[in-house]
């Protein structure tokens, strides 16, 4: 815990059983959520139709561990982060949403060509991020006894659908997690795995999965410490000063896992998402190394166009005076990424991407 320190923390509000992200949060009409996403899919339904999106697609295999740390993005918020023998995923979902939110690319890995999973870390309970079909597939054809990391007041789901209640983990903002009481039959594995820590983190946004459920459960994000590298998952959020306090809690951040959209309709999406230059701003906030955008690409959710956010984040980024030290690298889906001992990212093989 010495890469921490506690002050400036921010914590989430909790009110007649519910979260909010400041006392003076209103809770919207019931059926606004699911009336916002049919507005969304009515106005985007045929937004995406002329764009070839088949060399956005990496068919690299994937690996079942890697001794360095990799990144590899699926898409949208699902990233495998591999370390030291280790595999972590984050946010799953691999297939359509819903009928009407169909995905209109691949999954950089299919979830049948998946490494076993040692741990699922969740930001919030959104079908797009605690995937029902993918988590229950996980339990049964990837590892029986995969680690679900979740929010707060999530673990009554995963009881409710028979997984076991020993492996489902609940955290509140600012609450590390250790398993270095694990057993695992590898003594180099149990030293690295004494070297593995997850923070959950705050975020600004909301939770919710049915019609009367709003805010019911916490939403966040993550820290994952590995040695002396720190890498940030940040979930869904708005753009908020809780960038700045995480910022100061930790020594350094060497790559931020950033949503960059949906940028459009921003009036609409700025109480929940950041779009590609609030989501820079964060990245500057938060005096992060590397800068790896998800979010964005996979589903429609807005009005942005598949290269929307991506283009707007490159201009934002050119705009700055960043010195060599800040990289931006837009991955394809399913490109890996590697990162060395001195928290550098090397790409696995060159000209794939892009990197600023």
């Amino acid at each position: 815990m010495s890469y921490l320190n506690k002050n400036h923390r921010i914590y989430p509000h909790f009110n007649n059983g519910r979260f909010y992200n400041h006392p003076n949060e209103k809770k919207p009409p019931f059926l606004l959520s699911p009336l916002s996403m049919l507005i969304e899919w009515y106005l985007c339904r045929d937004y995406q139709k002329d764009f070839d999106l088949s060399n956005w697609i990496d068919n690299t295999p994937p690996i079942k561990s890697s001794e360095k740390l990799a990144i590899t993005w699926i898409g949208h918020s699902t990233f495998l982060i591999q370390v030291g023998g280790f595999n972590i995923l984050t946010d799953p979902i691999f297939g359509d949403l819903f009928p009407l939110f169909r995905r209109f690319i691949a999954p950089g890995i299919e979830i049948k060509n998946l490494p076993k999973i040692d741990f699922v870390i969740i930001s919030h309970n959104h079908p797009d991020h605690m995937n029902a079909y993918a988590l229950k597939y996980l339990k049964n054809y990837n590892n029986p006894n995969v680690k679900y990391l979740v929010p707060l007041k999530d673990k009554k789901w995963f009881d409710r659908r028979s997984f076991n209640s020993l492996n489902v983990y609940e955290c509140t903002w600012w609450q590390t997690l250790k398993f270095d009481n694990l057993s695992v039959n590898n003594d180099m594995l149990n030293e690295i795995l004494s070297e593995i820590e997850f923070t959950f983190l705050p975020a600004f946004h909301w939770s919710q999965r049915g019609l009367f459920d709003y805010n019911k459960s916490l939403w966040g994000s993550w820290m994952i410490h590995f040695k002396d590298t720190n890498i940030y998952f940040a979930g869904d959020t708005a753009y908020s000063k809780h960038f700045e306090c995480i910022s100061k809690e930790f020594d350094q951040i060497d790559i931020a896992l950033m949503p960059i959209g949906p940028c459009e309709p921003h009036d609409w999406m700025k109480e929940s998402h950041v779009d590609a230059e609030e989501a820079g701003q964060a990245f500057i906030d938060l005096k992060a190394k590397n800068f790896i955008p998800m979010h964005w690409g996979t589903y429609f959710f807005g009005i942005d166009n598949f290269h929307l956010p991506h283009d707007r984040l490159i201009n934002w980024w050119r705009r700055q005076d960043f010195t060599q030290n800040e990289l931006l690298h837009i991955l394809k889906f399913g490109q890996r990424k590697y990162i060395d001992s001195n928290s550098i990212i090397i790409d696995s093989y060159k000209e794939i991407g892009l990197t600023i």
